[in-house]
């Protein structure tokens, strides 16, 4: 390792010695007060940083990233907490794959080999999708279908409400309520304007005794 150091700090010295009397040549400095302490600092400068490179940094231990996916985040922490690792929770997205909470990704990837005290990043599922409600209420019911399916959500139940001031077919109310956040592909609920008074249901006329006739 020493004798790497060393090789690689030759090879520095000319490199730098080249490129100074390039500079030198080029901008033609009048004293060499300018020149030497320039020279000896290129040269000097690097060789503490080197050393401790080498010496502390480049000889720490390595170990090799785990595979973290469909672990919860305590035990992603734990288990790199066994290997010298440091885990650090980056954020949640979007994963179908896996229920929230559990990991989804990390950098670096699992199976690299690092120095021990490395810093893993680590992503979370946030559960299934979710998405904000889109107010429904005045829109004629021809529209409240591709509304939805813009938002990812699905028109549920619909029933109707006689309002003869009103045009046929315009939402009245709307469940779950604009703005709430549900899960996509929730159904959404909704009660339409109707000009026609509801049927009285088939079974349900009463006789002149007043006895209900089924």
């Amino acid at each position: 390792m020493l004798i790497e150091y060393l090789t690689f700090y030759l090879i520095f010295i000319i490199i730098a010695s080249l490129l100074v009397s390039l500079i030198v040549l080029r901008l033609k400095f009048p004293s060499p007060q300018v020149v030497i302490p320039l020279v000896i600092a290129l040269i000097l400068v690097p060789a503490p940083v080197g050393y401790v490179y080498v010496t502390y940094f480049n000889s720490l231990p390595e170990t090799s990233i785990p595979d973290l996916s469909g672990l919860t985040l305590d035990t992603a922490m734990a288990k790199l907490e066994s290997l010298d690792l440091k885990g650090r929770h980056a954020g949640s997205v979007y994963d179908m794959k896996y229920p929230e909470g559990r990991v989804v990704s990390q950098r670096p990837e699992a199976g690299r080999k690092v120095k021990v005290g490395r810093l893993v990043s680590l992503l979370t599922s946030s559960g299934r999708r979710r998405t904000i409600v889109p107010n429904l209420l005045g829109r004629p019911a021809a529209q409240i279908e591709e509304v939805l399916a813009a938002k990812g959500l699905l028109l549920g139940e619909v029933r109707q409400d006689f309002m003869p001031e009103l045009d046929p077919g315009i939402v009245l109310t709307q469940s779950p309520l604009p703005g709430e956040e549900v899960d996509v592909d929730s159904a959404i609920n909704v009660t339409v304007s109707s000009t026609a008074e509801a049927q009285e249901p088939a079974g349900t006329a009463t006789d002149e005794g007043g006895f209900r006739l089924w």
